[in-house]
């Protein structure tokens, strides 16, 4: 088999593992298929609207309330053959509207707020979570597609050298140890093949579970920016945009305002009242028939409650404590998630350097061990060890390259700043305040107004957040490295050996 067959058959290593391709796909087409039909995502926003609802109820506790009810009864008697036959009815009708609720409501719709944006930024950690394994899923394939041509490479050249040992064997130019050191090698490439194809299985499998579709043919990934240059700057951003520590801050939010309507069980409520009833003067009558109205103004104070008030003000504190020191405990997982995401992008962009460096020095070492085995100066097994070593530094690149987009990608979503219009500029964001702000006043009449403001005004006090801050935590990284140029095809051996001229590259001596 000449170099250039093997050239050929080593150029259709997708076509040989059977993947079909029939599309070319950027990352931004897959963000946004991604985005818009991800049925987890699609969850997550359905239970923000649920959460919206919420509001609504609490807000209700303000509202006029109206019931109607009406019955009517027959009655029959039946004494010795004489029957008796009478029919009543009647027909009530009554409005509630609270005047004044201690600050119960007021601290119940502000409840339902934060807890609201709370539900927000459990969708958003979602969001990045799924933009962050789309991002790891793409690179993932393209990674095992290259890692497999990589392999079928280095078994067409171990072939080829297995050929070349097997024709000295046969002039006797060779011992029987290196034709059998060649077949080794040549296994042993032939297993990692078969292990590559596996891998690049399993992450066209982890594609599809994540994106919902199979990948085509994907092209290399677009830039992907930080927008900030030192670590300090990292933990800024990750203070007031990180989805997971905001969420901590909404959740002690609500549970303080929870403490605020614990302790509005204590102060009177004030509801107005007006009745209108219908129904006969005598049962059974059919007239006359009396109309009642009835307009009444009702305080209701508790005056005891065998100690359910101070408990529920006890537990709501506690559980608000709780709250609290889950902030601290959080804002500590956010420093080491942004600490060990910076520390390994840069290390990343070191070993890309280092490993390019290699990965040419390789090349070299490869290409003049064989052609110095030509003058007798190299062995057999000296060629395999070349290859072999040219085959992992290949691989090492080819890792490190993926690993480094993929870690830009995670610290961008500790830092609370990856989003889907990063990747793609055509992707509408879902906004979950338009339906919030869509259902928020369903049902709202004018006289909530000033039941809110004395509501507001004459409830419970809520306690001010304890002060959060990350100033106090001594902030240590290490200098980030220049973002690496965008990857390049990895230059195949077989390409090298098809230029390489026929002449031997060093000169005999």
């Amino acid at each position: 088999m000449t170099l250039h067959r093997l050239l050929a058959a080593g150029s259709v290593f997708c076509l040989g593992f059977g993947a079909p391709i029939a599309r070319a796909e950027t990352l931004a087409d897959v963000v946004a298929y991604a985005y818009e039909t991800n049925p987890g995502l699609q969850a997550q926003r359905a239970a923000v609207r649920a959460a919206d609802e919420n509001y609504v109820q609490a807000r209700a506790g303000y509202g006029l309330s109206a019931s109607v009810s009406a019955g009517e009864r027959s009655y029959e008697l039946d004494r010795g053959g004489n029957n008796a036959d009478a029919v009543t009815n009647n027909v009530s009708l009554s409005i509630t509207q609270p005047v004044y609720t201690g600050g119960r409501v007021h601290a119940r719709v502000m409840e339902a707020e934060a807890q609201i944006r709370a539900g927000r930024e459990q969708l958003r950690r979602f969001e990045q979570d799924l933009l962050l394994r789309v991002i790891s899923a793409y690179v993932g394939v393209r990674r095992d597609e290259q890692l497999l041509k990589i392999a079928q490479e280095t078994v067409a050249i171990l072939r080829q050298e297995l050929s070349d040992t097997q024709a000295k064997f046969d002039v006797r130019t060779v011992t029987i140890t290196d034709l059998a050191q060649s077949r080794a090698r040549l296994s042993q490439a032939r297993t990692q093949l078969i292990g590559a194809q596996e891998q690049l299985a399993g992450s066209r499998a982890q594609f599809l579970g994540v994106v919902g579709q199979n990948p085509g043919q994907l092209e290399p990934p677009p830039e992907l920016q930080q927008p900030f240059d030192t670590i300090d700057q990292a933990f800024d951003a990750a203070e007031g945009r990180n989805p997971q520590l905001l969420n901590a801050k909404y959740t002690e939010q609500s549970s303080r305002l929870r403490i605020a309507a614990a302790k509005a069980a204590r102060r009177p409520s004030i509801t107005a009242r007006f009745d209108v009833q219908r129904a006969p003067f005598q049962p059974y009558q059919s007239s006359p028939y009396d109309s009642s109205r009835a307009v009444s103004v009702v305080l209701n104070q508790t005056l005891f409650a065998a100690g359910q008030i101070q408990s529920e003000i006890r537990s709501t504190t506690e559980i608000n404590n709780r709250d609290r020191l889950n902030i601290d405990e959080t804002r500590l997982q956010v420093i080491q998630n942004v600490t060990g995401a910076w520390e390994r992008v840069v290390a990343l962009r070191k070993q890309l350097e280092t490993l390019k460096e290699e990965v040419k020095s390789n090349e070299t070492a490869f290409l003049g061990v064989r052609a110095e085995e030509r003058f007798a100066l190299r062995s057999n097994i000296e060629i395999l060890n070349a290859a072999s070593e040219l085959n992992i530094s290949q691989q090492n690149l080819t890792r490190a390259y993926a690993a480094e987009y993929v870690s830009r990608g995670q610290l961008l979503a500790v830092t609370g700043t990856l989003t889907p219009q990063i990747l793609s500029a055509n992707i509408n964001a879902y906004d979950p305040t338009k339906n919030f702000l869509r259902v928020k006043n369903v049902g709202a009449t004018p006289l909530e107004l000033p039941v809110r403001v004395l509501d507001a005004i004459g409830g419970p006090v809520t306690g001010k957040p304890r002060s959060t801050s990350i100033a106090g935590v001594e902030l240590q990284g290490s200098p980030m490295e220049p973002e690496p140029e965008p990857e390049k095809p990895m230059t195949s051996v077989l390409e090298i050996l098809a230029r390489q001229p026929n002449e031997a590259l060093l000169s005999p001596p």
